[in-house]
């Protein structure tokens, strides 16, 4: 089955706009009675909630790093999932991501925007797929932070004063784009396959040092070499900033 969707690219991540046919196996649009549109089409009314993330496994499904978190399958990760490998059968990386923005007043989903991989592509070391999907997000609401998105201050139109987003991510997120979700506030984050998957034979998507790397002293960290200059004039910047008006982020 077949659904069409937009693939909103932001600057450095690729075209501006792109229909992408997209194969999601079991789903031939978005869930049932889910109303979902294109990020300029006007929200439809809708009585049918958004789920929430898919509910846990019971404990002990798997150790480890994902003790916890492990959960049911999803319609939205099945097409993140899905645009992966339609991401690496237009020749580019095995990832991709999906932004759902839920109304939270009804639950209902408002809009969704998908993205894959374009590092190849763009010639973009930072154009992962979430790093993508949230820079197109941010983008078209206006805004930099998904977590409370406000009717009065967002672009697009919502049907509701707030709202907020979900990152549905096919892989489990690297620590760039991991911190990417974290500086735009996404409250929730579902993944699929792990780091461990990336990194096997074959596949080899090796970011297991950096992992370790951003927990070790800067002395200790492998790949660069790194030092802190001890610059007058360095902490200006900071008290313009403390002492301004700019907008806050």
């Amino acid at each position: 089955m077949v659904t069409r969707l937009h693939g909103r690219g932001a600057a450095g991540c690729g075209l501006e706009s792109a229909t992408i046919p997209v194969t999601v196996p079991g789903l031939s649009s978005p869930p049932e009675g889910i109303a979902v549109t294109d990020p300029h089409a006007k929200p439809p009314a809708s009585d049918k909630p958004y789920p929430g993330p898919p509910p846990l496994r019971p404990e002990g499904a798997r150790a480890g790093p994902y003790a916890g978190i492990e959960s049911e399958d999803d319609p939205w990760i099945r097409l993140a999932c899905a645009e992966a490998v339609a991401s690496v059968r237009a020749g580019g990386g095995p990832f991709g991501a999906v932004v759902v923005q839920v109304d939270d007043a009804s639950g209902t989903v408002i809009r969704h925007w998908v993205e894959r991989n374009r590092v190849t592509e763009s010639f973009d070391p930072t154009a992962h797929a979430e790093v993508c999907a949230v820079r197109a997000v941010a983008r078209d609401l206006g805004v930099f932070h998904l977590d409370r998105i406000e009717a009065g201050t967002a672009r697009l139109p919502q049907p509701g004063p707030t709202s907020h987003c979900v990152l549905y991510a096919s892989t489990e997120p690297c620590p760039m784009c991991y911190g990417a979700i974290a500086w735009a506030r996404i409250p929730v984050l579902v993944f699929a396959a792990t780091r461990f998957d990336a990194a096997a034979d074959g596949v080899d998507f090796q970011d297991a040092d950096l992992h370790a790397a951003v927990a070790r002293p800067y002395r200790e960290r492998a790949g660069m070499v790194i030092r802190r200059a001890d610059t007058p004039g360095s902490l200006e910047a900071f008290r313009l900033w403390a002492e301004g008006d700019a907008v806050r982020y």
